[in-house]
């Protein structure tokens, strides 16, 4: 069994450059605007800072979003979930059981909420590009940080690419807590035979922020090329993911 066990203390990056690219910010990071979107907010007034100001309006809008299914609750609610979960891209990146936790008389709510992070994800694959070149395309990077990015604990995603890099699947493996993620390889490789993909790219979380692949980052990563090369399969790359930010092992020329 593979584990890759993020150790972030005392690391420098292989590469300032390659290892920080905020350029391409999930969309959990810009939920805010979903939700204004959605709830057609009035300002708030110029006594606050923009940041905090920023945070203000999040917090009318999604207590306006939740007013379709709570009328009388919105401002109550939206407090709740944002004191427990920090940030409307956290609270989208929970579980339906974590919702629950904190709303356990409004399942109508929990589906909602659920329900419209499914339809962000699918909005972000839709617009994946046809064929996937590179897995630093900024679309694809989007994709990965709105599926994993706000995760806390660790989950791995793997792409499996035909000859052509079109998209055959992409589906999660195995079990993580907040600092390690337990992947058997042979799952991954037995599944890239199943599809008959020509080729892989792997993702992984880091959900305290710091995406320098550590020590076991990198042995896995190594382990699993090996395993590939053997299978003729191209390891295109292997991306580690916060939700503000990311790192490619080809960017840092692990692999």
């Amino acid at each position: 069994m593979g584990s890759l066990a993020p150790d972030n203390r005392g690391r420098r990056p292989h590469n300032a450059d390659a290892r920080r690219d905020d350029s391409s910010k999930s969309l959990y990071d810009h939920a805010n605007s979903f939700f204004l979107s959605v709830g057609g907010l009035v300002d708030n007034g110029n006594l606050l800072s923009p940041e905090k100001a920023e945070n203000h309006r999040g917090r009318q809008a999604l207590a306006q979003f939740i007013e379709i299914v709570a009328p009388n609750d919105g401002g109550q609610l939206s407090s709740e979930l944002l004191d427990e979960f920090g940030s409307i891209g956290r609270m989208l990146g929970q579980s339906e059981a974590a919702l629950h936790r904190v709303l356990p008389s409004n399942p109508v709510l929990v589906k909602l909420l659920t329900t419209t992070e499914k339809l962000i994800v699918a909005r972000l694959k839709n617009e994946l590009p046809r064929k996937i070149f590179s897995a630093t395309d900024q679309r694809l990077v989007k994709y990965l940080q709105a599926r994993i990015g706000a995760r806390t604990s660790e989950a791995m995603r793997v792409l499996f690419l035909d000859g052509a890099n079109h998209l055959l699947g992409d589906e999660e493996f195995g079990a993580g807590s907040p600092q390690r993620i337990f992947v058997q390889p042979r799952s991954i490789l037995k599944r890239a035979l199943e599809l008959d993909a020509s080729g892989m790219i792997l993702a992984h979380n880091h959900p305290g922020g710091d995406v320098r692949p550590s020590k076991r980052d990198i042995e896995f990563t190594k382990s699993i090329k090996t395993l590939c090369v053997e299978l003729e399969i191209r390891l295109h790359d292997h991306i580690i993911i916060a939700s503000d930010s990311w790192t490619s092992f080809r960017k840092l020329k692990i692999i």
